[in-house]
């Protein structure tokens, strides 16, 4: 693996076109900032494995690590350690490529309007776990916050794990995206304050229409508003595309099902 290679923070997907036999201890880092920067998932194996290496490095070190080490971006580390706490299924198996987990990260920002979370797409390929980030909105934007189109009020996605709950389809018939499949648990938002009422006390559940979908058709979109009456939207349409192909790439080996996570961030750590 090349130096300049290891020494990023796993901005995006994981590079396999890189060999796995030779990780590196940069200089000024020890043992253990090494293995959990390349994301090695068992950091007292990597450790027990190079006493040799004492303190911090004064040159590049090579790690002695197992054939097939399992690794793991930070992130992605974090959301599996959060979702098994919560007992939701992590998809893990790694027998064919593409097994997606699709989760979202909701911000603690009641103030709507803005595209402030993040919709995380990883899985697992010959031991080691891809990841993808998009900036998302999963929260209605105020437009339908003031004006709800139900009479129960405005959707918000309850937080949690939809098993198989979304399919490729068409948004509203017009392009493709990921269509509510199954029911999804939303919190009704009645009270048109133009604030995001997470515990309204008043929740439905049912088919909603709750999609993945993106804003605008080219470049980014800065406020939410029409966007979203309760789904998951994609800011910047770029980064959307990117996501539609990698779905497709998913149903070619997995069928044409999704399960979707809504995490809050800060049960996360990130």
């Amino acid at each position: 693996m090349k130096l300049s290679n290891i020494t990023a923070n796993w901005p995006g997907a994981v590079d396999l076109s890189s060999a796995v036999d030779s990780f590196l201890v940069a200089p000024g880092e020890t043992v253990q900032e090494a293995a959990l920067r390349l994301g090695l998932f068992n950091v007292g194996e990597v450790k027990s494995a190079n006493k040799t290496i004492t303190g911090r490095a004064d040159v590049p070190r090579p790690l002695t690590v197992s054939d097939t080490p399992e690794v793991v971006p930070r992130e992605v580390k974090a959301v599996i350690e959060t979702m098994d706490r919560l007992g939701y299924t992590v998809f893990r198996s790694g027998k064919k490529n593409y097994d997606l987990n699709l989760v979202g990260l909701r911000s603690e920002n009641s103030t709507p309007n803005a595209f402030d979370d993040e919709l995380m797409a990883f899985w697992k390929w010959e031991n080691r776990w891809l990841l993808k980030r998009y900036k998302i909105t999963t929260d209605p934007g105020l437009t339908y916050l003031t004006d709800p189109e139900n009479k129960h009020g405005t959707a918000i996605l309850k937080e949690g794990q939809y098993r198989s709950s979304h399919r490729l389809g068409k948004h509203k018939g017009k392009y493709e995206a990921l269509v509510q499949a199954k029911p999804l648990t939303v919190i009704r938002d009645f009270n048109r304050d133009k604030l995001l009422d997470f515990a309204s006390g008043k929740e439905q559940t049912g088919i909603f229409g709750i999609n993945i979908h993106r804003a605008t058709a080219n470049g980014e979109s800065t406020f939410v508003n029409k966007w979203s009456a309760g789904c998951q939207v994609f800011a910047r349409s770029a980064e959307y595309n990117e996501f539609i192909k990698l779905c497709k790439l998913a149903i070619a080996e997995w069928g044409n099902s999704f399960t979707y996570t809504l995490l809050r961030r800060k049960e996360v750590g990130l």
